[in-house]
């Protein structure tokens, strides 16, 4: 076990006592406080010696969904309310450190019990399980699928949000509209192409955006679509160094010549995209079918209008859930698919070579492979079988065995040096303790 993990494994166990004596409600004068927490010490291991996504390795580890957190709300009169909430886990912009987060710190306000206003950090609806994703209690997969959940590399942001309800005889319709901004880290993966390698690195952006979320509850039925749109833009970017646009190609003789991936390299240059507008569009449903069955699932459209080497792509899942009692088992598949556009310029780099005779041919052919790692493409799916106790009205146990098969590429693996992302079988086994304080 690696000192990271030790170390996470240790800040997630030592909350577990912190977080429960804080776990209590009690009274200040002219407001009703309320402390809890939530904790998940997960760990998992895979088949493979390569990193998928960041920690996941045949030496398995405790970093990829251990986290601890704590939440206060406090009520005020006149339906204002404040809410707060930090939790501790491994950064999103580096692969190295664990630290605490805060995560929600908003103002309520409710004027009527079907109109809500909230200004502050807040969190987008975006997924089924975007409001309760890092408390493991409220729901039964072992690990949300990775596929349509890594969609967004954060839902937290700064700004305001309004939500309206109606109530209908058929059930409950909410609209929830907001608009804000956040700064989030992407990650690029490491690749190894002698002469030509990177460590992975984290890109700082600065993101804008806003967004609609309708949705439908009747019962233990739950239905969603919405509709968001960013504005994307790197904030260390020098001109040359933002986003490609695309690689153009270099003939250096009839049905030979190369992929120019660096203004450093001969011809017309790397044309970039300062700003990278990226709408998404939604579609979800958690219905209860009797007998104990649900069936959950989820679509996510990511749509990078102006970039061919970016996340446009396509994620979603289909999963039928069984209670037995305190048991839930489940069964689960899920597909997260880059465009034609994306995964043609990725295989077309991939694939391409100039003959030894060309001068500097060896750096030229490592430089295609190098561009090809640096195109977010995806072909993979996941197909995963688990379960979750429920030990108490606080607590879960959970278990997963997930098998996800790779096609053409998969920018969550760091691949060995010298080799492609694609073509792979990853089995990955996930176990953990979910609770709530």
């Amino acid at each position: 076990m690696t000192k990271n993990n030790i170390s996470l494994a240790l800040a997630v166990f030592s909350s577990f006592g912190a977080m429960t004596v804080a776990a209590m409600d009690f009274s200040l004068p002219g407001a009703d406080v309320s402390l809890s927490g939530f904790a998940t010490a997960g760990f998992a291991i895979s088949d493979q010696p390569y990193n998928y996504p960041r920690f996941l390795n045949n030496k398995g580890t405790f970093k990829r969904d251990s986290i601890a957190g704590a939440q206060v709300d406090v009520k005020l009169n006149n339906g204002f309310s404040i809410t707060a909430q930090a939790k501790i886990a491994p950064s999103i912009s580096s692969d190295d450190d664990i630290g605490p987060t805060l995560t929600w710190a908003f103002l309520s306000w409710r004027p009527t019990n079907d109109l809500l206003f909230r200004g502050g950090r807040l969190r987008v609806p975006l997924y089924l399980n975007s409001q309760n994703k890092d408390i493991g209690t409220t729901f039964d997969f072992a690990r949300l699928p990775t596929e349509v959940y890594s969609t967004a590399p954060t839902t937290d942001f700064d700004g305001l949000a309004a939500s309206k309800t109606w109530d209908f005889d058929a059930g409950e319709l909410t609209l929830d509209g907001y608009i804000g901004m956040t700064d989030i880290h992407l990650r690029k993966a490491p690749f190894n192409f002698a002469p030509i390698s990177s460590d992975s690195v984290y890109v700082p952006y600065h993101m804008e955006a806003y967004g609609l979320a309708l949705t439908f509850q009747q019962d233990d039925n739950l239905f969603r679509i919405s509709a968001h749109d960013s504005y994307t833009q790197c904030t260390t970017c020098a001109k040359g160094e933002n986003p490609p646009v695309t690689f153009p190609f270099v003939a250096l003789m009839p049905g030979v010549g190369y992929y120019q991936i660096s203004n450093q390299m001969p011809g017309p240059g790397v044309p970039d995209a300062k700003i990278v507008h990226t709408p998404v569009y939604t579609v979800a449903a958690d219905v209860a079918l009797g007998y104990g069955f649900r069936i959950m699932g989820e679509y996510v459209r990511r749509n990078v209008r102006n970039i061919a080497t970016s996340l446009d792509s396509q994620g979603g899942y289909l999963a039928v859930l069984k209670s037995f009692g305190d048991w839930t088992p489940y069964v689960s598949v899920a597909h997260l698919q880059s465009t034609d556009r994306t995964l043609d310029l990725y295989n077309r780099l991939k694939n391409n070579t100039v003959p030894d005779f060309i001068p500097n041919a060896a750096f030229i052919n490592a430089s295609q492979r190098a561009g090809a790692a640096r195109i977010f493409a995806f072909d993979q799916t996941t197909w995963a079988v688990g379960t979750s106790y429920r030990i108490n009205a606080t607590s879960k146990l959970k278990a997963e065995w997930a098998v996800t098969k790779i096609g053409d590429a998969s920018s969550f693996v760091d691949t060995p040096a010298g080799e492609d992302s694609g073509n792979r079988l990853i089995n990955v086994f996930s176990f953990s303790y979910n609770m709530v304080f």
